[in-house]
């Protein structure tokens, strides 16, 4: 029984196309590394050749292939995504997305008199530059911009852009109901996209239960599927193209 998910069969079909199924061993520490797991070398040589059975060219008039790996085959190779399975695949060689995500550069820590003094600004969404960077404890991070929070969560009313049916409480302000702002693409990422991550676009309005979901819930995956679709348009004015796919795997 495979337990790695789509995401996991996207990056063995990866294995395949861009690699030619080369270097499995070296695939199977990352792969491991990436989902905590203790898949053997044998089990991903499986999956190679269960992939070839689903290859057109080496499957002519059979139905023996699996569905999962012809439904990727569809999206990525016939729909013409090559480009797009490549960039996820070099971005788990090169561990892009081996990373540890801490909500703690997420949360909304603005003060709450910068509520009151700001926001409801016009929004419009461009490519700005990228945020100056500096080192936290040995690690890099990125100036934020308090006045990109106060404008989400005014624009959203200060409710959960989630929609979901939690009950919400007043801030200390006992005007604003507490909503946290959350980046889509987290910030942690800054540094392989030429454009900001930190503007309103890439920012979401979000109640707590939903913004832990997203961080630690087992099934995120609807969730986040459901946020980059509301803000797929929005991210590209901003130059910040990126596939639901690789999103997705940011948040593994």
């Amino acid at each position: 029984m495979k337990t790695w998910g789509e995401i996991g069969s996207t990056l063995i079909l990866g294995l395949y196309y861009v690699d030619k199924s080369k270097n499995v061993e070296k695939f199977t520490q990352i792969f491991n590394e990436y989902f905590h797991s203790d898949v053997s070398a044998q089990t991903i040589h499986f999956e190679l050749a269960v992939i070839k059975n689903s290859d057109p060219a080496n499957n002519m008039g059979q139905n023996t292939a699996d569905p999962e790996y012809v439904k990727l085959w569809e999206y990525y190779i016939l729909q013409e995504r090559i480009g797009e399975l490549k960039d996820v695949y070099r971005s788990f060689k090169k561990r892009t997305f081996v990373e540890v995500l801490d909500i703690s550069d997420e949360s909304d820590s603005i003060p709450e008199d910068y509520l009151l003094k700001h926001g409801s600004q016009q929004i419009t969404d461009v490519p700005e530059p990228c945020p100056l960077e500096y080192k936290s404890e040995g690690l890099s991070a990125y100036k934020r911009r308090h006045e990109v929070v106060a404008n989400v969560l005014a624009a959203a009313n200060y409710k959960c852009e989630a929609n979901c049916a939690c009950e919400l409480f007043l801030r200390k302000d006992r005007i604003h109901t507490y909503t946290e702002a959350h980046h889509l693409i987290p910030l942690s990422y800054q540094s392989y996209f030429e454009n900001s991550l930190d503007v309103e676009a890439n920012v979401i309005s979000l109640c707590p239960h939903c913004h832990r979901l997203l961080h630690y819930g087992a099934n995120n995956k609807n969730l986040l599927k459901e946020l980059y679709q509301q803000r797929k348009k929005r991210l590209s004015k901003s130059g910040l193209d990126v596939s639901f796919e690789s999103l997705l795997l940011m948040y593994r």
